[in-house]
């Protein structure tokens, strides 16, 4: 067991029996009251609102709870001979990106 974002998570390589199974319950956004997600957030929204480029903030938060589930389902599936389950817990997950 382990969290998303953490080292069981995203660090520790777990070769062949050692992981068969990941279950995500939830999805994995960062802590919107992070001093350090706001200020990100709010300059994507400033750069994107001047240049029209790159991702705005909200495309920005989405990527980072993205970025961590992949990082999870990872553990499970190292190598193409590899196999295991992986288990999405939340209705969400069945939605594309910017619709819920």
């Amino acid at each position: 067991m382990g969290v998303c974002r953490g080292r069981i998570s995203e660090g520790l390589d777990f070769s062949d029996n050692a992981a068969r199974c990941v279950l995500l319950v939830g999805i994995p956004y960062p802590q919107m009251a992070d001093p350090i997600v706001i200020l990100k957030k709010e300059y994507l929204q400033k750069k994107n609102a001047v240049s029209k480029l790159g991702l705005t903030g909200s495309q920005w938060y989405s990527q980072q709870a993205t970025r961590a589930v992949n990082q999870a389902i990872g553990r499970v599936i190292r190598h193409v001979q590899d196999y295991g389950a992986i288990i999405l817990m939340d209705h969400r997950y069945a939605y594309q990106s910017g619709k819920s």
